[in-house]
């Protein structure tokens, strides 16, 4: 995945915050999914502008997570909500 990509979450699923995690719901294929705090987080910051170098760097500032750590759990949860269909790439930024 590139960290210049974008995400945005897919018009076909809704979520819910409760108790500090997000529950998602895709309406197309009746299924449900349970975000733990980062990833509810993550899920917040996910908006169509952001790419997934942003979201590591949000998740340094706001977590004790070195830059490395941060790009790697940031790729894979992206990854794993793009396998899901429950988030869209959106587009690519050009790296200048």
């Amino acid at each position: 995945m590139d960290f210049s990509m974008i995400c945005a979450h897919a018009t076909d699923v809704a979520s819910r915050r409760i108790d500090g995690e997000v529950l998602l719901v895709d309406l197309q294929r009746n299924t449900l999914q349970v975000l733990n705090p980062v990833g509810a987080r993550l899920w917040e910051l996910i908006d169509g502008r952001r790419t997934v170098a942003d979201l590591a760097e949000a998740l340094i500032a706001e977590y004790a997570v070195g830059l490395a750590q941060a790009r790697a759990d940031v790729q894979m949860f992206c990854e794993d909500l793009l396998c899901r269909n429950v988030v869209v790439a959106v587009e690519c930024l050009s790296e200048t």
